[in-house]
C-alpha cells in the first residue's frame, strides 16, 4: 500500500502542480512559423490601413464632383473615380480575408494544444481515481483490525487526506483547461463567421465594380462622347419621366371603380407582391446610382438572370407598353386605390395595352444585359420595379412583403 500511495502522490503533484496557460505557440506551427504568421498578419493590417487611406481620398474626390453641375465630363470622371474606389475596396476586403485566415491558423493550433492538454489531464484523473478507489477498498477500520502498528494506520490516513486535497486541485486545473478551450472555440467560430461575411461582401463589391465599368460604357455609347448629346439625352429622359406620371394620373380616375372591384378592395392600400425574386442591387433614390445626374433612381433594381418571368404585383389594367430610352422595354400597370407599378428593362413583353392582368400573372421576361434588346439604360441583367401612388414614385420597400 505504501508504494502505491507514493506513486499516487507523485502523479498528483506532477499533474496538479502544472500551471495551465493558453499556449502561445500553435501546435501545427514551429516557433519560426508562428513569428512569420504574426508578421504576415501585421503586413495585412498595414496594407488595409493604406488602402483605406486611398479610399478616403477617392471618396473626397467623388464628393467634390457631386457638387458640380451635371455634365458628361463630370459623370465620366465620377464613374472613373467610383470604379477606382471599388477596385481599392475589393483589394481591402481581400486583405481582410487573408488576415482572418492567418488568424484562424493560429487559433486552430492553440485549440489543438489545449485539446491535447485536456486529454492528458483527463487520463491522469482517471488513473488517480482508479488508484484512490483501490486504496479506499481496504478502509481505515480494516487497516486498524489487521495492523499491529497504529502509526502505520495514522500515516495511511494522512496520506489519503493529502491525496484528496491534490485531487481537488487537479479537478480545478482541468476545469480551467476546459474553460480555456471553450473560449478558443468561441473565438474560432467568430473568425469563421467574419470570414464568411467578408467573402460574401467581396462578391457584392465585385458586382458593384462591374456595374460602374458597364455604366461608363453605356453612358459613352448613349452620348457618343458629346456634351450636346448628353444634354439632349438628359432632356429626353426627364420628359419620359413626366409622361409616365401624367399617364398614371389621367388613367387612375377613369379606372378606379373597375380596379376596386377587381382587387376586392374599395379603399385602403392595395397589396403589392414581388414581381421577381432576386438580389436588390440598387435602392429607391440610391445615392450610389451611377446615372444619378441624369435621372433619380425611382424604384428597386432586382438582379435576376436574363429571361426570368416577371409577374404582375397586383391585379390591374395595362396602361402603357412602351419602348423608351431610360427604361428600355417596360410595362406600366394601374391598380386600385391610386397605385401603379412599372416593370422596366424587359427583354420580352407578353401583355397588351388595356389588358386586365391578375396578381402573379406573367407579363413578360426580364432583360437588362447591356446592348441586348429592350435593355435601355442598364448595367446588367435585372428588373427595375417601381411603385407609384397617385402618379408619384414611392419606395417599394414600404409595400412589399418581407422575403
Amino acid at each position: 500500500m505504501e508504494g502505491r500511495g507514493v506513486h499516487i502522490l507523485i502523479a498528483v503533484m506532477v499533474f496538479a502542480g502544472t500551471v495551465f496557460c493558453v499556449p502561445q505557440l500553435a501546435h501545427a506551427e514551429s516557433g519560426s512559423d508562428l513569428v512569420q504568421l504574426r508578421q504576415s498578419i501585421a503586413e495585412k493590417k498595414a496594407a488595409i490601413a493604406s488602402l483605406n487611406s486611398q479610399l478616403a481620398s477617392y471618396k473626397s474626390k467623388i464628393q467634390g464632383l457631386a457638387g458640380k453641375a451635371a455634365s458628361l465630363e463630370n459623370d465620366i470622371a465620377m464613374l472613373e473615380n467610383e470604379t477606382a474606389m471599388a477596385e481599392l475596396d475589393i483589394a481591402s476586403t481581400q486583405n481582410t480575408i487573408d488576415q482572418k485566415n492567418l488568424e484562424l491558423r493560429i487559433i486552430d493550433g492553440q485549440m489543438k494544444d489545449i485539446q491535447d492538454e485536456l486529454a492528458k489531464r483527463r487520463a491522469m484523473l482517471a488513473d488517480l481515481l482508479f488508484a484512490l478507489n483501490k486504496n479506499d477498498d481496504q478502509g481505515v477500520l480494516e487497516m486498524v483490525l489487521s495492523s499491529g502498528n497504529i502509526s502505520d494506520v495514522f500515516e495511511a490516513a494522512q496520506q489519503l487526506e493529502s491525496v484528496n486535497d491534490e485531487m481537488r486541485s487537479a479537478l480545478e486545473a482541468t476545469r480551467v483547461t476546459q474553460t480555456s478551450l471553450a473560449h478558443r472555440q468561441m473565438l474560432h467560430q467568430k473568425k469563421i463567421d467574419e470570414l464568411a461575411s467578408s467573402v460574401s461582401l467581396l462578391q457584392e463589391k465585385a458586382e458593384n465594380l462591374d456595374t460602374h465599368k458597364n455604366a461608363k460604357l453605356v453612358l459613352a455609347e448613349a452620348t457618343k462622347d458629346s456634351e450636346n448629346e448628353y444634354r439632349t439625352l438628359m432632356s429626353e429622359l426627364r420628359s419620359e419621366q413626366r409622361s409616365i406620371t401624367s399617364d398614371v394620373t389621367s388613367l387612375q380616375d377613369s379606372l378606379q371603380q373597375k380596379l376596386a372591384a377587381a382587387d376586392g378592395q374599395s379603399s385602403g392600400t392595395t397589396n403589392i407582391t414581388w414581381p421577381v425574386h432576386g438580389v436588390i442591387t440598387t435602392l429607391f433614390h440610391d445615392p450610389t446610382f451611377p446615372f444619378r445626374n441624369l435621372f433619380e433612381h425611382s424604384g428597386l433594381d432586382i438582379a435576376v438572370p436574363q429571361g426570368t418571368a416577371i409577374e404582375s404585383a397586383a391585379p390591374g389594367y395595362v396602361a402603357r407598353v412602351y419602348k423608351g430610352q431610360q427604361y428600355g422595354y417596360y410595362v406600366l400597370i394601374i391598380h386600385a386605390n391610386g397605385f401603379a407599378t412599372l416593370y422596366a428593362h424587359m427583354s420580352r413583353i407578353d401583355v397588351e395595352l388595356d389588358q386586365y392582368v391578375a396578381r402573379g400573372q406573367v407579363i413578360g421576361l426580364s432583360g437588362g444585359r447591356p446592348g441586348s434588346l429592350g435593355a435601355g439604360f442598364s448595367t446588367g441583367p435585372h428588373v427595375h420595379f417601381e411603385v407609384r401612388l397617385n402618379g408619384i414614385p414611392v419606395n417599394p420597400g414600404l409595400y412589399l412583403p418581407g422575403e
